[in-house]
């Protein structure tokens, strides 16, 4: 492998291509528990389950998924054909997901856990393999701080549509009725994925490896190396803590703005405001890590969350204006989680391959998603016990002790997450100098074996 630059063409089809990816992953992040408690009527514990299970599984098959990909050899490449024949059924998939069929019971339940099994299968298909394109596109760090600021530009766009247009899309085709705004805003969010991942396949391009399926290493020995890829722990520890902690915050807070501040008519405003804020600091964030590092970047951002979660707690928010200033001011510093995460990983890829010999990419980033969604399970899991435990009750007016609960909640356990992620990056120790120290050093090491 040679180190080489990218185009902004191949930048810009790359980032356009997480759009589609966060229309689908902060959909279902930002409106299934609300669908599930506030328009098909399951209490927040039944819907607790279904939303873990499906994300359980997805995680499950995540590392599977990415095993699979990096030993596929098409003339298309090892991850793009996924994308390219997984598109559409993603799309269906997430129709399904927000339709609300005519049963009760058991029945109901059988069916919403189905219909959410089937989109996280269709859902892993398509975001292992791009994903892993990071790697295959590029091993320069600063390439790939470039490329990822293009991908992680188009994923806070996707969340951004998804965020300000999801409501308004609901209101505006359904009325009163929201179960019909959602179907079309499932058909509406597929149909715009599929032509955009159709851009990424067309103009990305994944580099050629002089290597078949046979020659990549066994299952055991990328465990092996993964273990041993201190670097790599340290990142996924803090964005699993981050991630896992962060979900009660993001799911959280359409049922804040609803029944503690009664402003459910500005949901699309609010949460535009939200995202939209990351989307505008991603650039900010990017020239951050090009300037005083990555390490730094997210010690900053962790230190920005602080304030701002602690703000949101003890300032008695009343206002809408109140409340879009605050939230600004937090996106300021989730601009900078995805960036610097999938900039950050990538380079313990190198790291591993340096230390043990052996080159994980794919199993890589499959294992770091089971791990990560696996929480998220959890986390959505401990959600639904939570708000049955503070007494919430769908479409009800909640009482001042249920509204406590709910920003206690939403505030101090991300509170935790970002103080332990801040405290676990500051011994990252991959710098740029550091980093092209071990490609450097890899290509060396090649060399030697060919001379051999």
């Amino acid at each position: 492998m040679t180190i080489n630059t990218v185009s902004n063409k191949v930048r810009a089809a790359y980032g356009i291509g997480d759009y589609a990816i966060c229309l689908y992953w902060s959909g279902v992040g930002l409106y299934l528990l609300y669908f599930y408690t506030d328009v098909v009527g399951i209490t927040p514990l039944l819907a607790g389950w279904i939303y873990a299970l499906g994300i359980a599984w997805d995680a499950i098959t995540d590392p599977f998924m990415g095993y699979l990909a990096e030993r596929t050899r098409t003339r298309m490449g090892s991850y793009r054909p996924y994308i390219f024949y997984g598109a559409i059924p993603l799309a269906f998939s997430f129709i399904l997901l927000f339709w609300v069929p005519p049963y009760e019971g058991t029945k109901l339940f059988i069916f919403l856990l189905t219909a959410n099994l089937v989109h996280r299968t269709c859902f892993t298909i398509v975001s292992v393999p791009y994903s892993s394109l990071t790697a295959r596109i590029t091993d320069d760090s600063d390439e790939r701080t470039k490329l990822t600021t293009a991908r992680m530009l188009g994923a806070s766009f996707g969340t951004l549509s998804v965020s300000a247009l999801g409501f308004p899309i609901v209101l505006w085709f359904g009325g009163a009725d929201e179960a019909l705004g959602f179907i079309f805003l499932g058909m509406i969010c597929g149909l715009t994925a599929v032509i955009v991942l159709s851009i990424t396949v067309k103009f990305v391009e994944e580099r050629r490896f002089n290597f078949t399926p046979s020659q990549l290493p066994s299952f055991s020995k990328v465990s092996k190396s993964v273990a041993e890829n201190y670097p790599f722990w340290i990142v996924f520890g803090s964005i699993l803590i981050l991630g896992s902690t962060s979900i009660m915050f993001n799911n959280n807070l359409i049922y804040f703005v609803k029944y503690s501040l009664d402003l459910h008519a500005y949901q699309g405003l609010i949460l535009g405001v939200s995202s939209g804020a990351a989307l505008l600091a991603i650039p900010l964030w990017a020239f951050a890590a090009l300037k005083i590092g990555k390490r730094n970047s997210w010690m900053a951002a962790m230190t920005i969350l602080l304030i701002g979660f602690l703000v949101f707690y003890f300032y008695p928010i009343a206002s809408l204006v109140e409340l879009l200033l605050v939230l600004g001011f937090i996106g300021i510093g989730n601009g900078a989680t995805g960036v610097l995460f999938w900039s950050m990983l990538p380079d313990t890829i190198e790291y591993g391959e340096w230390k043990t010999g052996v080159r994980t990419e794919s199993s890589l980033y499959g294992f770091m998603t089971f791990a990560q969604k696996g929480a998220i399970a959890f986390a959505a899991l401990l959600l639904g016990m939570v708000l049955t435990q503070i007494g919430f009750e769908p479409n009800e007016i909640q009482s001042e002790q249920t509204l406590s609960g709910l920003k206690f909640v939403m505030t101090w356990i991300p509170l935790i997450g970002i103080f332990i992620s801040f405290i676990l990056v500051s011994f990252y120790p991959i710098d740029k100098s550091f980093h092209k120290k071990l490609i450097n050093e890899i290509e060396i090491r090649k060399l030697n074996n060919a001379a051999d």
